[in-house]
């Protein structure tokens, strides 16, 4: 399988990385999964713009990744992390790729995840070093020269682009990587003129379907609705023959709420969500349940999300892992069977896979959280109980690609 340097990078800093993050930096969880997610293509896109703008710069990056590999921790910590940037030498390569553009970028970082300014460039500063050794690792490992190295992070510049979120996109370039193409620097008095004419393209578009989509909830407003909301209890309930899911109510802005435990620990979760649903029904008669009637009872991860056709953990996953391992410590007499879903497109055998896979990678998650006695097994059920069939649309069909979680005595 080709080396993938965004995942490998990602995979790096574990939930439990974030949890030792969030509580050294007094940030929520949440908030550092959501700015690793941005820092990881950002300074990868400042290593690919030096890598490829010149022997020089190849050369540095190509030195540093070798320094950086040597001093790399296997698994990641908060204060071996927070120590790299001094015992590699790296603190200044951050500078030197960013210049005068570092506080800015560190201050977009940190108000994208709703961070300290100084959470961020702590972050960035812990982050660097750790892609740059992983990506030393990588070139080690294949013999790679400086030359190597450098055209290897040109194949993944496309994957660094469609990585960066989207509040932050206009990183791409500050950082420069816009104008990297086939390893050098496109300056091109043409490509400048052609930009700019995209641009105005590109407002004038944005003007038309801003206009078109005002005009369109104008029209939705004036509407007399037709529908009653369903009651709590019945809200985004969805059965098949064998099984009652509780899932997510389907709300364009979910109301974020506070979770309490029964031993005091409050966690941040949607209103309606796998916690909320969870800690409600685990602080009800559920012991009184037949076995055959919490079989038939799922709750659906909300929050639960893997890299397209994989089982790789997103980092912003680790938040509800997290929490879903507080309330198995909160209640030790539950115990939990993770079952991975997909829709009816595609191979049956792979979709079967696929599933187990990613029922297998939350269970991981689980034990390494500490709560893995309490999840008795993972079960890939692929598209046995997809609810539309393969030609159904894409929104439909995101409805069965699911993990999910049933409680056991």
């Amino acid at each position: 399988m080709p080396f993938n340097l965004l995942d490998t990078a990602k995979n790096y800093f574990t939930p439990d990385f974030v949890n030792q993050a969030s509580s050294g930096l007094g940030e929520s969880s949440t908030g550092i999964s959501k700015a690793l997610s941005g820092i990881i293509p950002t300074e990868l896109a400042g290593i690919l713009r030096k890598a490829t703008s010149g022997s020089e710069g190849e050369n540095s990056v190509y030195t540093v990744t070798k320094e950086a590999a040597v001093a790399l921790p296997s698994s990641p910590s908060f204060s071996s992390l927070s120590n790299l940037p001094a015992r590699t030498g790296q603190g200044n390569f951050l500078s030197n790729l960013f210049g005068d553009k570092q506080p800015g970028i560190a201050s977009m970082i940190s108000k994208f995840a709703g961070i300290k300014d100084s959470s961020a460039s702590s972050l960035m500063n812990m982050g660097l070093p750790a892609i740059m050794g992983l990506l030393g690792k990588h070139a080690e490992q294949n013999h790679m020269s400086a030359s190597g190295l450098s055209g290897f992070l040109s194949s993944q510049k496309d994957q660094i682009l469609q990585a960066m979120p989207s509040g932050l996109s206009s990183l791409a370039g500050m950082t420069g990587l816009g104008g990297v193409k086939s390893g050098v620097v496109n300056r091109s008095e043409e490509a400048v003129k052609k930009s700019g004419r995209l641009k105005w393209i590109m407002i004038l578009l944005v003007v038309l379907v801003g206009i078109a989509l005002v005009w369109f909830f104008t029209r939705e407003s004036n509407k007399t609705p037709t529908n009653i909301p369903p009651t709590e209890s019945t809200v985004g309930a969805k059965t098949d023959n064998t099984r009652t899911v509780s899932a997510v109510p389907a709300t364009t802005a979910p109301e974020l709420i506070k979770v309490k435990l029964p031993n005091g620990i409050e966690l941040n979760a949607y209103k309606g969500g796998i916690e909320d649903q969870l800690v409600t029904f685990l602080s009800g008669n559920w012991t009184s349940m037949s076995d055959d009637a919490l079989k038939a009872k799922w709750f659906d991860f909300d929050n639960l999300n893997f890299n397209t056709g994989s089982a790789i953990l997103t980092p912003e996953s680790a938040t509800q892992l997290n929490n879903i391992a507080q309330v198995l410590k909160a209640f030790p007499a539950a115990k939990i069977k993770i079952g991975g879903y997909t829709d009816a497109s595609g191979n049956a055998a792979a979709n079967k896979k696929l599933s187990q896979d990613r029922a297998d990678a939350a269970r991981s998650g689980l034990i390494r959280l500490g709560v893995g006695a309490q999840v008795i097994g993972a079960e890939g059920y692929g598209s046995e109980f997809a609810k539309y069939p393969a030609t159904a649309s894409e929104q439909e069909r995101d409805a069965d690609r699911h993990v999910s979680i049933s409680v056991r005595k």
